[in-house]
């Protein structure tokens, strides 16, 4: 199996098709332990990692994103963010952390979210099926937000050393000719590529891999690759910066208590300790 996390673009030589494939086992497991998380909500936690790598990679290779999963009756998120350096992070917040939500019994919606390069945010919404399938909640969402017709197949099987997961988007290209007969063809092609999760266990799987079986016998072209890690970008310098947004009165009351602060980044989990004399510096600068 591949060494690292990756994603990788290639384009059939007809311009009919694009694909955009990911390998996310890594960073998926890391966000995963990172949240303590298990069973259901583990494995959807990792497809989101895995849509939100696949939707920058696939509409704003250059652009931060952040994929939701909004749950209904207040319920809670899940969030997954993707960084053009190839960082990613996720983050699962609810009020019962013991009992999370279950998106084959709460309804929920798939917020998609990228800073256009004029600084205006693109957002789509969609619902997500009532089998709490990603994968078909994501296509949805390219067909009613960009107006793309792709085919998507999400997979996440955590089992310890054998933990695999990754996905791709196949797109038909505007370019394309006689698109209605490509379409039908990729479709039947696709068809055993639905369940993507015991490829992803091969010996042999990577991007490139489940590009080349996707596209079997049919001439395309390799265009980019980069890599994917689990990251995130909490620092001291951000931790000081928020708490100099404080009222003063607030900051004086930190300092009173005389202990130093600690506060820990609810994506990571990384702690950082403000020390008193660093909250005097704030009172000084305010």
């Amino acid at each position: 199996m591949s060494e690292s996390d990756s994603v990788m673009r290639a384009m059939t030589d007809d311009g009919a098709f694009r694909i955009v494939a990911a390998r996310t086992t890594d960073t998926a497991r890391a966000v995963v332990a990172a949240q303590k998380l298990s069973g259901q909500m583990a494995q959807d936690m990792a497809d989101l990692v895995t849509s939100a790598v696949l939707y920058r990679e696939t509409m704003a290779p250059s652009l931060r994103v952040q994929c939701l999963v909004r749950f209904a009756e207040g319920m809670g998120q899940m969030v997954a963010d993707s960084h053009p350096d190839g960082w990613c992070r996720g983050l699962l917040q609810t009020p019962r952390p013991d009992s999370p939500p279950d998106l084959r019994e709460v309804p929920a919606t798939l917020e998609m979210m990228r800073t256009l390069p004029n600084s205006e945010l693109h957002r789509g919404v969609v619902e997500v099926p009532e089998s709490g399938n990603l994968s078909e909640a994501f296509m949805r969402y390219m067909q009613l937000s960009e107006q793309i017709v792709s085919m998507i197949s999400l997979g996440s099987s955590l089992d310890g050393d054998r933990t695999a997961v990754g996905g791709y988007v196949v797109q038909l290209l505007p370019e394309a000719a006689e698109a209605e007969a490509a379409m039908e063809t990729m479709t039947q092609r696709l068809e055993a590529f639905v369940d993507i999760r015991e490829r992803l266990r091969e010996s042999d799987a990577s991007p490139s891999r489940l590009i080349e079986q996707i596209f079997e016998g049919m001439p395309f072209t390799w265009l980019h690759e980069s890599e994917v890690r689990f990251g995130c970008q909490c620092s001291d310098v951000r931790v000081m910066t928020t708490l100099s947004l404080l009222d003063r009165s607030e900051i004086q009351e930190l300092v009173d208590e005389g202990e130093p602060l600690s506060i820990g980044c609810d994506y990571c989990g990384t702690f950082y300790t403000v020390e008193i004399a660093q909250l005097q510096g704030l009172l000084s600068a305010s």
